[in-house]
């Protein structure tokens, strides 16, 4: 037996063997299509993890002329286990058995066999021989029902079948897996030979450390957007006293504000979806969430973010309903921020308006000069429901990566959230205090103290990620 176990997806075209493959491998490279017989050649793709080869899957192509196979299959008089390897040396010249000889190449290698049908269909003759070829191999092998749409009359039918031809068999939709799926694939895989056990289960573990690894290394990316956002301050100066500069030099520094704090957030979540390895295919997995919504939209912050209640106490907690807080507080309860106090901007940073500078003294060389003119500073935020905001719209794009199955290829149709959906107005009291402590803490420049309240931040994260 070979160190790694070598797994061949096989079965008739177009029934889902490549998106499996992709899939459990969470390979983008995989080439999948609607068309039947687009996979015309024997490709390995392999899970690998800190450059170790755990397991080898072979994607191949479908069964073209499985009667006429089988039917040779009964005559064949030599030994068994040469079987495969003669059928190959007697059809490879004839164009007709092309894809047959191709896909049983692995299979007379050693490669164990994964049996890959469209479960939403009812079993054809087709199918029949495809079973029997595959029980005649005497390789080690699964089937899995991998149904298209959402029918499930003929599942009976096909678990009756497999359960006289397969070790094992099992449902997996191979666009919707999550992560525990996958990894209930592959320890069902571990009873189909002895030999293999001992490696299957080691790369079970290895994949669930490695999946810890990458929750925590998206907590770590949430919290440096939310430190980053809530210790953002941008200042301008304005040589005069002219009110029309000012205010012009004023809605140029929001906009700044506002545009910096979007960059931040796509910032993590890039780093969100490169731990999912989603590298090549470019599809926006969130496009159909409320993170698509501006970030700074009316929408956007009636779903996500704490309820009234909760946000009262959030900002009792961290101080936000002094000053003025208050008015960007008591904005938000109504959700007319951005109405009420001049735009989005008011909804969700510290304005802390200009102030003369003629007083300050700047240093140049032995000598001192009088510092005309203004100073416009905004943020660093002070609203504590911008915390929570960002904190909704990082873990629902963490829920979209970590669930989105490589074989999916394209956006499908989620249901929008309503009310307060999000994962914050969930959580309890203890949780939104911790998150609320890192606020103040960042507010007041206590860097040190914000350190040590990281790792219960990320515990919380951590646990949040696990439930998403």
């Amino acid at each position: 037996m070979n160190d790694v176990p070598v797994f061949a997806l096989l079965g008739h075209p177009n029934e889902g063997k490549s998106s499996v493959v992709s899939t459990l491998t969470e390979e983008d490279r995989v080439p999948i299509s609607a068309l039947p017989g687009e996979t015309r050649e024997c490709a390995n793709y392999a899970i690998v993890v800190d450059g170790k080869t755990l397991l080898r899957f072979v994607d191949t192509p479908g069964f073209q002329m499985p009667l006429q196979t089988l039917s040779w299959m009964k005559r064949y008089s030599g030994p068994p286990e040469r079987m495969i390897e003669a059928f190959i040396s007697t059809h490879q010249e004839d164009p007709r058995f092309d894809d047959d000889c191709e896909l049983l190449r692995p299979v007379a290698k050693n490669a164990g066999i994964i049996y890959v049908v469209d479960g939403s269909r009812p079993i054809r003759s087709n199918d029949e021989a495809e079973m029997e070829i595959l029980r005649l191999s005497g390789r080690p092998r699964m089937a899995v029902l991998n149904p298209k749409v959402s029918e499930i009359a003929y599942i009976p039918q096909w678990k009756s079948a497999f359960a006289k031809t397969f070790n094992v068999n099992l449902q997996f939709n191979a666009h919707r897996a999550t992560f525990k799926e996958r990894m209930e694939l592959l320890q069902a895989l571990q009873p189909i030979e002895q030999d293999w056990t001992p490696a299957i289960t080691k790369a079970v573990e290895v994949l669930k450390e490695n999946w810890n690894d990458r929750l925590e290394a998206c907590a770590d990316s949430i919290l440096v957007l939310l430190k980053e956002v809530l210790t953002l301050s941008l200042s301008s100066t304005s040589a005069g006293s002219d009110q029309r500069e000012q205010d012009q030099q004023r809605e140029e520094l929001k906009s700044l504000f506002l545009e910096k704090v979007s960059r931040i957030e796509r910032q993590c979540h890039r780093e969100l979806k490169s731990r999912f390895l989603h590298n090549v295919f470019d599809v926006d997995l969130a496009s159909e969430t409320i993170v698509a919504e501006d970030l700074y939209s009316e929408e956007t912050w009636k779903v996500l973010g704490a309820t009234h209640a909760q946000l009262v106490v959030s900002s009792i907690a961290t101080g936000a309903l002094s000053g003025a807080g208050l008015d960007l507080f008591f904005a938000n309860l109504t959700f007319g921020a951005f109405a009420a106090i001049g735009g989005v901007f008011g909804g969700i940073a510290g304005w802390k308006g200009v102030r003369p500078l003629a007083r300050f003294k700047a240093k140049v060389g032995p000598f001192a000069k009088d510092l005309g003119g203004y100073s416009i500073t905004v943020g660093p935020v002070r609203n504590p429901q911008l915390l929570f905001v960002l904190l909704d719209r990082a873990l629902i794009y963490f829920q979209c990566a970590s669930n989105w199955a490589h074989a999916r290829r394209g956006a499908e149709t989620i249901s929008p959230l309503h009310d307060k959906e999000g994962f914050v107005a969930r959580w309890d009291r203890e949780k939104r205090k911790a998150f609320e402590a890192y606020l103040v803490s960042l507010r007041g420049n206590r860097l040190d103290k914000a350190e040590k309240l990281r790792p219960k931040l990320r515990q919380i994260l951590v646990q949040a990620m696990r439930n998403a």
